[in-house]
């Protein structure tokens, strides 16, 4: 980082991959579609130069791409982070003396809300902020209101409902058991604060947290003005514009939305970099949370996302730097915090990183192709440390029962003392041998079964390596890793990152500097690759001279203009019978406003809201909300049936009323 006296950040701020070449413009932005901020700062928003630094050393003739997304001042949804700042409003509620983090939830609430209890223990303010009063995860909510629209469905989530939903739920276990981020927690938190202050949320927000830190675009509440510089969030699947996701009185979970620059503030206030309360109210938020590796070295993450916009804010206390990610498309693998912890290890001053030189493109193409982790004792030692702490304790302890057994009934059976010293050398022998052989055999295990790749192109005289396996999350982002992923040791980000050489066989990650060696063999053959990380050596085997394939863009569903007539066929009433998956079964509408066919369902389980279906055919349908419908019809041509699928909800197959 730059030294001027005292340490500063740096900023930098784009949309697509650093200096991608325009064909693996639609992959990057597949997932990130069309804005995504990195950014490490220094205060002050001179975005473009930084961001022509972050390009420095690079040697080629192609520039970089040009900036073509929302600037720093560019607003995003924050999502979870919000609990952060409504934590912290209790926090300094605390250091006040205006309220007590023991206090009964019900004290500062209308004497009309009735606080439900489990087995005699009431709801404290610290289940609230700890998130573990026992309420379930917010789209339950939906099963006690219907909301207007299926694509924003808590736009319209009163104070009033929440209340009712609050005094009508029966705890199923004691409060400060089991947390579970997404419940009515954060809302019912503000709400006790904000009455006790005598104002509302967003004005104590304001007051106590985002003006003192001058953080302007930080709101939940968007004027026209801020909603014109809001990125449109992009449903993952079809990459439709979808409307900002409103969250009415559950705004205090996840409702805010900021700026690159003021989380940049937040972050640098907490740095110390500026002069702030906040870090001491952080530090005692933080203590009601379970510690981790990575808060014990000083580095902090918060970070958050939907189907349609992600985030992530990391920080470095001991470095005194930090990273802000926001990006305007869904959960998944290429999620925020995959660039944003990447970028916190990245050397930032092209004066540290490794000097480029130039090589003939013929040498470029030498490299290409696909690289597989090989097997070694430190893979294989880390996969067999993540199966025994997440397998069950019945697979552990009867192998190793049994083992104990045999070997009690073998030295029973010895002869002599002598025999059975003989036969505890021997097991002792065997167990040393097994002890070195078995990483080994589960590393080779591992790397046949998981396939940790990464691929190299070549583009003229430009080298791009990226992470190619499917399925596996590193094991130091593993909060955030997705339902199905296995952990492991290492990955790089999943997305184009550039090399640049210093000889024929030694280069370096334009970015963080990252070396790599290519070894050859006699004939000149690239055999492989050594990445050098943390101190440590990973060795990827080459296994094929092709590079893969740029998976095919994703097939957009486009609409069509039907005839009123074959509208009108799908308008009515549609019912699917009560099932283990739908309890209460499900009711689907569908009319006709103009030329547009709109779709309401409800039931317990289902989708609610209404939301505009378009025909791609006369019989198949799709919603922006990434949701297809495929209407069924009869010999006569008579609509019976329709199926709807989304792959947030479980299928429903409803038959057509007679009307």
């Amino acid at each position: 980082m730059r030294k001027s006296g005292r340490n500063h950040m740096k900023i930098t701020a784009q949309t697509e991959a650093v200096s991608s070449p325009p064909e693996e413009k639609w992959h990057w932005s597949q997932q990130w579609r069309q804005n995504t901020f990195r950014a490490g700062q220094k205060l002050k928003a001179d975005w473009k130069k930084d961001l022509h630094n972050l390009g420095a050393g690079r040697k080629s003739r192609k520039p970089p791409t040009p900036f073509v997304g929302m600037k720093p001042h560019g607003k995003c949804q924050i999502n979870s982070m919000t609990c952060i700042f409504t934590g912290l409003l209790l926090e300094d509620m605390i250091e006040r003396g205006e309220m007590k983090l023991d206090d009964p939830v019900a004290k500062y609430l209308p004497g009309t809300v009735k606080m439900p209890t489990h087995n005699g223990k009431e709801i404290i303010l610290r289940h609230l902020l700890t998130e573990t009063t026992g309420f379930p995860f917010m789209t339950e909510n939906l099963e006690y209101f219907e909301p207007k629209r299926a694509d924003n469905p808590f736009a319209d989530f009163t104070v009033e409902e929440m209340y009712a939903f609050v005094s009508g739920y029966q705890l199923t276990c004691d409060p400060g058991l089991v947390h579970q981020h997404g419940s009515v927690d954060m809302g019912l938190l503000a709400q006790a604060i904000a009455l006790k202050a005598g104002t509302n949320y967003e004005s104590l927000l304001a007051e106590r947290i985002c003006r003192p830190l001058k953080m302007d675009s930080t709101q939940g509440t968007l004027t026209p003005e801020l909603k014109s510089r809001l990125a449109a969030p992009h449903a993952d699947r079809f990459g439709y514009a979808m409307p900002p996701m409103e969250m009415g009185a559950l705004t205090p979970l996840c409702g805010l939305s900021s700026t690159a620059n003021d989380l940049l503030k937040f972050v640098s206030a907490n740095l110390g970099l500026t002069p702030s309360s906040l870090p001491p109210l952080m530090e005692k938020y933080l203590a009601h949370f379970p510690a981790s590796p990575d808060r014990e070295k000083g580095i902090i993450h918060f970070g958050g996302g939907n189907p349609f916009v992600s985030h992530y804010t990391t920080f470095d206390k001991t470095r005194r730097r930090g990273v802000v990610v926001l990006a305007s498309s869904g959960n998944g693998l290429y999620r925020a915090s995959s660039i944003g912890r990447y970028l916190l290890e990245s050397e930032w001053q092209s004066d540290r990183r490794p000097k480029a030189t130039n090589l003939s493109s013929q040498v470029y193409g030498l490299y290409a192709g696909q690289y597989q982790r090989s097997p070694d004792f430190a893979l294989g030692v880390f996969s067999m440390r993540q199966y025994f702490l997440s397998a069950p304790k019945a697979a552990i302890y009867i192998p190793a029962g049994f083992g104990l057994a045999v070997l009690l009934v073998l030295l029973r059976r010895a002869g002599s003392f002598r025999m059975r010293w003989i036969l505890l050398g021997c097991v002792l022998l065997a167990g040393g041998a097994l002890a070195a052989l078995t990483p080994l055999v589960w590393s080779r295990v591992f790397c046949a079964h998981y396939q940790p790749r990464i691929g190299i192109r070549s583009e003229g005289d430009r080298l791009f390596i990226q992470a190619t396996a499917i399925g596996l999350w590193p094991i130091e982002d593993w909060d955030h890793a997705p339902a199905g992923a296995h952990s492991i040791d290492e990955l790089w980000p999943p997305l184009p990152l550039e090399l640049l050489p210093q000889s024929e066989t030694r280069f370096f990650e334009r970015l963080s500097g990252t070396p790599l060696t290519f070894t050859r063999d006699n004939r000149g053959q690239v055999t492989g690759l050594t990445m050098y990380d943390q101190g440590k050596a990973f060795s990827y085997e080459k296994i094929s001279d092709q590079p893969p394939k740029l998976p095919e863009p994703p097939k957009r569903p486009v609409g069509i203009k039907l005839d009123t007539r074959l509208l009108d066929a799908c308008v009515g009433h549609y019912e699917q019978a009560p099932c283990a998956t739908f309890p209460a079964g499900v009711k689907a509408t569908i009319w006709r406003e103009g030329d547009q066919l709109i779709w309401r369902s409800s039931g317990r389980n289902a989708p609610k809201g209404a939301i505009e279906i378009y025909p791609e055919s006369e019989t198949n349908f799709f919603d922006k909300f990434d949701g297809t419908m495929t209407f069924v019809k009869n010999d006569k041509g008579e609509v019976t049936a329709v199926i709807f699928q989304h792959e947030e909800h479980p299928d429903i197959h409803a038959k057509k009323n007679q009307e």
